[in-house]
Formats: C-alpha cells, structure tokens, sequence
C-alpha cells in the first residue's frame, strides 16, 4: 500500500519492478526535476505525525449514519468463481460472477440500503469495488487500502446506502481479476428523473482476451517481465504455473506488440494490447443482445465502458444521440453523432426510436476492433445478422469530447477557494512499462473533513490516462465544472479537479487503465483529523 512521504509513488509490485529495471529507469535528470515540484498553494501540511482516520474510525460510521436512508433494502448475492462462457461459439475458461462473460446487473433506487453478500470460489483473493458510488470508506473494496482481501473459499458482506441517482458499475478490485469476467453494471435508479425516457437499457463494453490463447497476467509479464504475475501489489493474480506457460507468453507477446494505435482526440497512442474481442453485455458481434423498443420512443441507453485498457468510439446507427448525464451526473442535453468513451467512464444518451433494425457500434479508438449490438424496433422484421463491423458513417459524424460538456446546475459543485491545492505528475518511466505519479505532493495528498481540495495532474508522459477517485466525484474547472469521477488526461497537458473533502477514510487514486495501475500509476487520497 502507497504511504505518504515519497516524491514517487508506487506499491511494493512497483518498487520492485522499478529496481529490477535499474536506477537509470526514469533517469537522474527527470527524478531531480519531479522531485522539486511543490504545491501552488502554501505548503502542503506535513505528512510525518499525522492522525490519519482509518476505514474502521468512527468518523466513517457518522459519515454514512448522515446518508438518507429510504428504508428499502436491495439485496443480491454475487459468487465469484470459474466458469467457461460461450463468447459466439468461441468457448473460453475463465472468472466470473454467475456464469456470463458479465455479472449480473444490480438495479436500485437511490437512498436504498444495499446489502450484497460475496462468495468466493476462486484460488485466489479477490475484493469488489462500487465504482463511482460515495460510499462507506470500509465498504470501497479496494484491498488493502480499505478492507482484507476475501480469501479463497470465505465470503464478505457489504452493506451501504446509495446516496446519489446514476450509472455505476462493480467489479473486482484485485490485481488483473476485471479483465476476466468479474464486472457488471450497478443502476441507482432517481426516483425523480426528469429525462423524459420510456425505455432504460444498459449497454456495458468490454475488451477480452483471457481464455483466448492467453491471460491477463501473462500479458503483463509481457508488458514488463520484471512484474512476477500472481502475488504482490493487489493480489489475486495468476494462481498455476499453467497460466504463465511458454504457449501463453508466445499469444501474450503477440497482442503487446501488434502496434499502438493512435487517435487525434485523445492525443496520441491509444494502447498496448490489441485485444482479439470486444463485447457488449458479454456477447461478441455474432451473436448480439438485442434491444427492442417501440418506434418513437425515448430510449436511454446507460453506456459503461468496462475495458481493461481500451477506449471506444460509440455510436448507434441512423440517430442522432442527445448526451444527458456522465459517471451518474446530469449534463445539459447535448447533441452528438458520436462520443468517446473511456475505460470506467459512463455516458447516458437518449435517442427516439426509428423504425428499422439499426447496428450499434462501440469501436476501439484508434486502431482496428470493435463490439456491436442491434437496436430494434418493435415493428421491425428480426435479421439473421447485422454485423456491419466498425463501418458506421455516424463514427465519423459529429464528436462530442467531454470538454464540450457542462453540468446542469444542479449538478454543479459551490465555487470557492481551495484549502489545498496540490500539483502531480503523471510519469512513464523512460520507455519500461513503468508508469507512476511524482512530484513532491504526490506522496502527501491529505485532506480534512470540509475542505476543498483541488489537485493538478501535469501528463509528462506520451499516452492518455482515465484518472479515478475512489469515494469522491469531482468538477473539473477547465471544462466548466464538469461532474466525473473519472476524467482523460491527456499527454503533453495538464487538467485539475476539484472536490469537497466530504467522505472521510483513506481512498484510491488512480489510472483505470487497468495495466497502468498494475505497473504503478496509483496514490492514496487521506483525510487528517
């Protein structure tokens, strides 16, 4: 687990892989110019002697005792465990959640009390997450920031009220486990919405090679041999000599060197992996889930990207979409052809429903792939197939970014001074797969209860990075206040978040490129007393 006190910070997997690679790995140059950042605000406080609240504190406990109960309780059972999915005919071994290349959708109202109870069948620990969800610091599922890991064979209770109305998702917060098959998506649904949508559908994209040849972590290993897949950093990694067999690294080296793609947008490379599949709600091209709603209709659709470490460009073939909320928070209703989605990024768009039967298409950014489904109407004949690959005109239509887009008021975070102000670098090291935050605050990000806090992430490296706070949902100024809980950053750049400091407990901080944060990209957010 990160501690404060280091100009770099990185876990214990981390440190290891950087020493393995040498002490020249980022270079004398470049840790002497990191190592002199400092805050643009008065001096960071201190981080030695600091009486830090814990997940089990009783601060937590008030915190979520001021949460509105509702009175309802939503409980469901989640068993992780092996199980071999049908991926279009394609059989693969893998970790799920019940048995699908996607766990099953949890749907609640906000204000409930959810109460989910986690079985685990796996060799390995494993913890589950609540993305994006203000919740309970001991409930956050982050080992062993917040909880002990779920042992294998033992079980784990949560229990927390969800405060705010959104799209959410969940998934395994252990090593490279989200890259399996432990995922799915969370609705809390307003009991007050507004948008005006006779129809709710949920379409969560996914990138997928475990089973195919090869698995997550030998594809690390791939990445940078110097990380042993397995044990160390977040745990619940590769479990059997098997999973690391000649065979595996040979598919392994193939798809980290397959080329990087590039995208305009996002500034550059897009990724490491060229991924042999892409789904949407576990179902490959060939055999689509489909959504049915009746001609005329406002549909909702609740995009998820659950990737490992690929962005999409989505869109639905023959309408025009109108973006109305991001990471659960209302934006003003905005036209758009296409947008890019992020790993861990949601969108809610709606569209009125054509007569037809229509492709709709996530396709990989910058590079060849792509997952699709269909949206039919009810009056529409079904089609045998309508796999029209990542050729839709609207791809190419007009592209929102989230830059363009703004909060409703209500949305909107209270203007005001920060109480902190810190500065971070995000960093490669050199041209290793080492990635890490630097700068003299990074290893000092601490709060009190009340404050708010702004932090400055400069991009000193050469590819994008989807930033996430556990627990909080931040504005980002330079595009009007934004509500997210997790923003692109972009190389060559620097953007700032500000949050209020109202969720006490020790948090993550992190790229949700899930092999960024693997090989270091991580940090703790903490509060003081």
């Amino acid at each position: 687990m990160s501690r404060p006190g280091s100009g770099v910070v990185m876990g214990r997997r981390r440190f290891l892989s950087l020493g393995a690679l040498g002490a020249g790995a980022l270079g004398l140059g470049a840790m002497g110019t990191i190592a002199g950042c400092s805050s643009t605000a008065a001096s960071p406080t201190p981080t030695t002697d600091l009486d830090y609240i814990l997940p089990t504190d009783p601060e937590v406990a008030a915190a979520e005792s001021a949460r509105a109960w509702n009175g309802t309780t939503a409980a469901f059972a989640l068993a992780a465990g092996f199980s071999t999915v049908d991926l279009g005919g394609r059989l693969v071994d893998t970790w799920t959640y019940g048995g699908a290349a996607v766990a099953p959708e949890l749907r609640l109202k906000s204000g409930d009390r959810v109460n989910v109870s986690v079985q685990n069948g796996l060799d390995a620990e494993t913890t589950l997450h609540w993305h994006g969800i203000r919740i309970r610091n001991d409930m956050d599922g982050a080992a062993p920031t917040t909880q002990a890991p779920i042992g294998a064979g033992s079980s784990f209770e949560y229990n927390f009220i969800a405060p705010d109305p959104g799209t959410y998702w969940y998934h395994s917060h252990s090593g490279l486990q989200a890259d399996r098959g432990l995922f799915g998506a969370l609705i809390v649904e307003n009991p007050n919405d507004i948008t005006g949508a006779d129809i709710d559908a949920v379409l969560v994209l996914d990138d997928w090679l475990d089973g195919l040849g090869t698995t997550p972590d030998s594809v690390l290993m791939a990445l940078n041999p110097a990380i042993s897949g397995g044990h160390g950093g977040h745990g619940g990694g590769a479990t059997t000599p098997a999973e690391h067999s000649e065979a595996d690294m040979s598919v392994a080296q193939q798809l980290v060197s397959g080329g990087h793609g590039s995208s305009e947008p996002l500034g550059g490379m897009t990724q490491h992996i060229a991924y042999p599949l892409h789904l949407i709600n576990g179902r490959p091209p060939n055999d689509p889930a489909v959504v049915t709603a009746a001609p005329g209709s406002t549909l909702r659709l609740r995009i998820i990207n659950a990737a490992a470490e690929t962005p999409y460009r989505f869109a639905v073939a023959g309408h025009e979409m109108t973006i109305v909320a991001t990471d659960g928070y209302d934006v003003e209703p905005t036209p758009a052809d296409t947008i890019i989605v992020g790993m861990a990024q949601r969108y809610d768009v709606l569209v009125t429903v054509k007569s037809g039967t229509w492709p709709v298409v996530a396709k990989v950014e910058g590079r060849d792939g792509y997952a699709s489904t269909v949206l039919r109407s009810t009056d529409a004949l079904a089609l045998a197939n309508l796999d029209v690959g990542g050729n839709l005109s609207e791809l190419a239509g007009r592209l929102v970014t989230e830059s363009e887009l703004r909060p409703t008021e209500s949305a909107r975070l209270e203007t005001k001074s920060p109480d902190r102000d810190y500065r971070i670098e995000l960093i490669q090291a050199g041209d290793r797969y080492v990635w890490g935050m630097a700068g003299a605050d990074a290893g000092k990000l601490v709060m009190k209860q009340g404050e708010r806090v702004r932090i400055t992430m400069k991009n000193a490296s050469t590819m994008w990075h989807p930033m996430h706070t556990h627990g909080h949902t931040f504005a980002v100024p330079d595009y009007g206040g934004l509500r997210r809980d997790t923003v692109n950053v972009l190389p060559g750049t620097e953007l700032a978040i500000e949050f209020d400091a109202d969720n006490p407990g020790e948090w993550m901080f992190h790229c949700h490129n899930a092999y960024h944060f693997e090989a270091g990209m991580t940090a703790n957010l903490r509060y003081v007393r």
